[in-house]
């Protein structure tokens, strides 16, 4: 059984839940209350898609995972991540990012990849553009996150 912590703001949870309802792996999301409590579940992926002041809790849990989905234009002090043994997948606006956005518009939102990235099942994805659909109700940088979960999971 692999677990998947989510850090977001707690008005995106209905629509994660919604979009990953059909997912096998189970979805914890880490907030600053439940982080302490949380310290020996060991996730396979953690998206943080909003900043957490409990950075010390926050790099023991980074430390065992497998994956970290990081949204990459928000300041983040994160301790030493490139010695852990993880692969980070950046997103953003900022043109660093493993995922870059390419446009939003009403309708949809248009995700680059930049660079290949093997899955879950250690598959190449090549580069290229993802469209996704936009929700007005739901932040943008939640929308992507999700979409790169399900791009990394292959549902």
């Amino acid at each position: 059984m692999s677990f998947i912590g989510i850090i977001t703001n707690q008005k995106n949870e209905p629509y994660i839940t919604k979009k990953l309802s059909e997912v096998n792996e189970h979805v914890i999301y880490i907030t600053e209350k439940s982080i302490s409590n949380i310290k020996n579940v060991k996730f396979e992926t953690i998206i943080i898609d909003r900043k957490l002041n409990n950075k010390t809790e926050l790099n023991k849990l980074i430390s065992n995972c497998k994956y970290l989905i990081l949204n990459s234009d928000i300041q983040l002090e994160l301790e030493d991540l490139e010695n852990f043994i993880l692969t980070i997948i950046t997103y953003g606006f900022n043109h660093k990012s493993t995922f870059t956005v390419s446009s939003v518009e009403e309708d949809d939102i248009i995700i680059c990849l930049q660079r290949i990235i093997q899955n879950k099942n250690n598959k190449n994805i090549e580069p290229q553009e993802y469209k996704i659909q936009n929700n007005k109700d739901v932040d943008k940088y939640t929308i992507i996150a999700i979409e790169i979960l399900k791009i990394l999971y292959n549902f």
